[in-house]
């Protein structure tokens, strides 16, 4: 049951081609659509390629890895930091390997079993879903201050309703954010890389950056009990504040915290971004700017932001 996708098949009907103009993709459309992205962000395929398990497009990244080999450069950003032997520069630890297990149990396969073209289809779809309700609570919570007093309902009511909604909402935003990360990475439209984290902050990073900080984050911590045991870990910084839990001093720091996440220091914060935004992508011969820099990265920042 695990392995069946969350839509029902299209039965034996022919494959209907899609074009600019198609409203739904199809599966196969769709499989089109992600081995095109990963050709056009060979960096993303690169860094999947150099975790321990290719990553859940390990075919699509290893087929547009290929292709662009002329283009990909495998700078600090898109490889593991190791020595001569393969092992951590700073614990001297091997590079992790999946443990799958052989024979598999049948009660576990589920958590093994890849994610089919429909089930990213339907995240994205639930992706948006939540993204059209988080809009219509805005309107509702103008709705509420407008109309609201008419029929007794106070500013402290209606920005109470407004706000547990909202919340109840942006909590799972960030769980579906990062579960589309690791399962869909690449949206069916266009469009759909605009509504992922929009109420973040007042700027923060483009879908395609968040894909690649998060990706190169878990490539550079395997355990998050060692942060950047294999490379610079753009998430390190917001752990700093308790990064030293067992001295005295962290009864002082951890408390900070929360404020530290919502000064935009988490990964769709604005100081995120500038952080990232230095750091991405790799410098070129010279310490110039990378030639992919101008082409692709920062047209895509200034699109979005």
């Amino acid at each position: 049951m695990a392995s069946q996708p969350l839509l029902p098949g299209g039965g034996s009907k022919p494959k209907a081609k899609h074009t600019k103009l198609s409203m739904v993709y199809g599966a196969d459309e769709y499989l089109e659509h992600l081995s095109k992205k990963y050709e056009e962000y060979h960096e993303l395929a690169a860094l999947l390629q150099a975790s321990p398990d290719g990553g859940h497009d390990a075919d699509q990244a290893k087929a547009a890895t290929a292709k662009t080999a002329g283009e990909s450069k495998a700078g600090g950003m898109l490889a593991l930091d190791v020595d001569d032997d393969k092992r951590s520069k700073k614990t001297k630890r091997a590079i992790p390997t999946p443990n799958i297990p052989e024979p598999m149990p049948s009660n576990l396969a589920f958590m093994f079993t890849k994610i089919s073209p429909e089930q990213k289809m339907y995240m994205w779809n639930i992706y948006t879903l939540i993204f059209v309700a988080e809009c219509l609570n805005i309107v509702l919570y103008w709705a509420m201050l407008h109309y609201g007093p008419s029929i007794g309902i106070s500013f402290g009511l209606a920005t109470g309703i407004y706000g547990t909604i909202m919340i109840c909402l942006c909590i799972q935003n960030v769980y579906i954010l990062h579960d589309v990360i690791h399962g869909a990475t690449f949206p069916p439209y266009e469009w759909q890389n605009y509504i992922t984290h929009p109420f973040a902050d007042f700027f923060s990073l483009p879908w395609m950056d968040i894909i690649m900080e998060h990706n190169r984050h878990h490539n550079s911590t395997f355990d998050l009990l060692n942060h950047g045991e294999f490379g610079w870990d753009p998430a390190s910084w917001l752990y700093v504040l308790q990064e030293w839990t067992w001295e005295w001093y962290g009864w002082l720091t951890v408390p900070l915290v929360p404020f530290w996440h919502y000064a935009g220091a988490s990964d769709t914060g604005c100081l995120f971004a500038i952080l990232w935004w230095c750091k991405f992508p790799d410098a070129g011969p010279g310490g110039k700017c990378d030639k992919q820099f101008y082409k692709k990265w920062l047209p895509v920042r200034v699109k979005y932001v």
